[in-house]
């Protein structure tokens, strides 16, 4: 049976985006993982696909695949803090991806002020984002989205592919298993 298309639901979708200045890098990152959001919400539709194709576009061959598997990583270590349901727009829909939800700006204020060094902040935006849960898996794997994705301030770019000569250590990025039952 093919897949028919999908109306928008008419609940608001949150913040246009136009009004928040995201960097570029930013914006990948929100695209990256709201193709993985919907992946997990409905995994017949292969949004993880869309999520490395998105990553590889902006960040190269090089650096997309670590960057997609970064992204990846901490949406789970996320999962698996959170109990309830993370509400998200949809990457495929370009009327919902024009807005960020309340779930997802929580996401990226995670990632923002640890980039900007505020770490308490990002525990707090953490600790919001993860329902009072453990939140050191998510700004672990949240570090080190941030080293990959290149979301320092300033890095509004990503740098020219590492030729293998040249080539540094990455950083080690672990996915972890969530239960089926454990939300998205």
């Amino acid at each position: 049976m093919a897949d028919r298309p999908r109306r928008c639901a008419a609940d608001p979708r949150g913040t246009p985006l136009g009004r928040l200045n995201l960097q570029p890098s930013e914006l990948v990152v929100l695209t990256v993982a709201r193709h993985y959001f919907g992946s997990f919400a409905e995994p017949h539709r292969h949004g993880w696909l869309g999520a490395v194709t998105a990553a590889l576009k902006f960040y190269g061959d090089d650096t997309g695949p670590h960057a997609a598997f970064a992204v990846l990583s901490a949406v789970q270590a996320m999962r698996r803090a959170r109990v309830s349901a993370f509400r998200f727009n949809s990457a495929d829909c370009s009327d919902c991806a024009a807005h960020i939800s309340d779930n997802e700006r929580q996401f990226l204020n995670t990632c923002r002020a640890m980039a900007q060094g505020r770490i308490d902040a990002a525990e707090g935006h953490a600790l919001i984002l993860c329902e009072g849960n453990d939140v050191q898996p998510f700004l672990s794997a949240a570090a080190i989205l941030i080293e990959v994705c290149q979301l320092r301030p300033g890095a509004d770019h990503p740098t020219p592919p590492v030729t293998a000569r040249r080539s540094k250590a990455r950083p080690r990025v672990r996915v972890v298993d969530v239960p089926p039952h454990a939300g998205l």
